[in-house]
């Protein structure tokens, strides 16, 4: 089936019932499938088999197109009240974009549509690669909070992940990347941590222009990250720097957009953490320390 059929059916297969609950399809000359909640005139309509309805994934952006594609998919609504889905630019009044995916890293995120999915499920895991986070932090001043978001987010912890755009390992390295980033065994996750945090030191260095309170005017370097530049720098990091200075900030991915949010409420949730642990380990007795 090719591509732009499947995204047309699995956004419409996940529209509410409104009526017609049977879908229809047919193959044009060219190849191109279309697809139809409303019953076709022509004989060359056929009925879409009901288990593949019972087993559509939850949501049409969850499933990555191919590493280099770079898609809209436009929706609108007839007057018949059928509902139509495209992934080549439309002519004719009423269509809307529905959501965008990216290029590369970002048309894809975590779930079904990996290659390797993660698999390590032990609880251990959290605290296997501690040394290694500390470590990066001591070379390139990325918090080890947001370290440990990025990787539950990019592989749940589990070194062997492949993307179905690509990305390897604990920080969903591109191979680009980590040989920019000096990584020579990206399975390795020392080498795949360090490699992403450099990275991210990159972007920091890239994207952040705020003055470090107390350091001058920022003149000797002295930079911080502001909220907005943090959030550039993850979407840097998912969709790379050239998106998000074309779009002058967070691209009109849907992919990078759940991406970077999922980052973010982690990374304050593993900073309240550590401050928590923090505060209880200075008021502990020096023994129980």
């Amino acid at each position: 089936m090719p591509r732009r059929s499947l995204l047309a059916l699995l956004s419409l297969l996940t529209l509410p019932a409104s009526g017609h609950a049977t879908v229809w399809q047919r193959e044009r000359v060219d190849g191109t499938m279309e697809f139809t909640n409303a019953p076709g005139t022509s004989p060359h309509w056929r009925v879409v088999p009901e288990a593949k309805l019972h087993h559509a994934p939850p949501r049409p952006h969850e499933h990555a197109l191919a590493p280099d594609t770079n898609s809209v998919v436009w929706t609108r609504e007839r007057a018949d009240g059928v509902v139509e889905f495209t992934n080549l630019p439309p002519v004719g009044s009423r269509w809307k974009v529905l959501f965008r995916i990216g290029p590369g890293k970002a048309s894809a995120v975590r779930g079904d549509s990996d290659l390797v999915p993660p698999r390590d499920t032990s609880p251990a895991r959290y605290q296997r690669y501690d040394d290694h986070i500390r470590d990066q932090q001591a070379y390139f001043a990325i918090p080890q909070a947001l370290i440990r978001a990025v990787i539950k987010t990019e592989s749940d912890y589990d070194p062997l992940v492949v993307s179905s755009a690509g990305a390897l390992g604990l920080m969903q390295l591109m191979p680009a990347t980590a040989r920019a980033m000096g990584v020579t065994n990206v399975w390795d996750p020392r080498q795949n941590i360090m490699g992403g945090a450099r990275y991210l030191q990159v972007l920091a260095k890239r994207f952040c222009k705020t003055p470090a309170v107390g350091k001058g005017d920022g003149a000797g370097g002295a930079f911080v990250c502001s909220f907005d530049e943090k959030i550039k720098v993850l979407a840097g990091y998912h969709a790379g720097p050239g998106a998000v200075e074309k779009y002058g900030g967070l691209p009109p991915y849907e992919t990078t957009r759940a991406y970077v949010t999922a980052v973010l409420q982690r990374y304050e949730e593993y900073r309240r953490r550590e401050a928590a642990l923090s505060a209880w380990v200075g008021a502990a007795p020096v023994a129980l320390r």
